[in-house]
């Protein structure tokens, strides 16, 4: 058996994705070099335990970075997303003075690389909520889900319900 010397970030980071994933760090290793059974999942997964992610220095902003890498990624299905969220026509005939209040109010801000702005006086419950439907929504396996919630310190932020299993 050979022997690999990692930074203490690579490691760190080679355990998150080993532990999201449920596996052992070297089937992980395996896997990533092609050695070993392919790694099931979604690109998020990878991002989320990143070097340039995990080096955010809070939930706050990872959350814009999820929602920006989102944007992103999956531009259309996020724009979508957004436009059928309740409050999306709400803004459709203010002012634009009326649309800068309201931002204010709501401490939005600007989701990197779109039109779109965060809106950061909600709850945690709501903000779990949001992001789980939205990952949900541009097809992220359920363990993705499961590890931006926690990565963004929201899984004990109330239940997320129930979710309806396509067959």
């Amino acid at each position: 058996m050979k022997h690999v010397e990692l930074s203490d970030e690579a490691y760190a980071a080679l355990e998150r994705l080993a532990a999201a994933k449920n596996l052992p760090p070297a089937e992980v290793l395996a896997a990533l070099l092609g050695a070993g059974k392919p790694l099931s999942g979604d690109h998020l997964l990878f991002h989320l335990v990143s070097a340039e992610f995990t080096a955010l220095p809070n939930p706050t902003e990872r959350y814009l970075a999820l929602l920006a890498w989102a944007a992103k990624n999956y531009a259309f299905d996020f724009a979508d997303f957004i436009s059928h969220q309740d409050s999306a026509r709400r803004y459709l005939m203010l002012s634009r003075d009326e649309v800068n209040d309201i931002r204010a109010h709501n401490h939005a801000r600007p989701i990197d690389g779109t039109q779109f702005w965060a809106v950061m006086t909600i709850d945690d419950a709501t903000k779990a909520r949001f992001v789980r439907r939205l990952l949900e929504f541009i097809g992220c396996h359920d363990e993705t889900v499961t590890q931006a919630i926690k990565t963004l310190n929201l899984e004990h932020a109330g239940s997320h319900g129930f979710r309806l299993l396509a067959g």
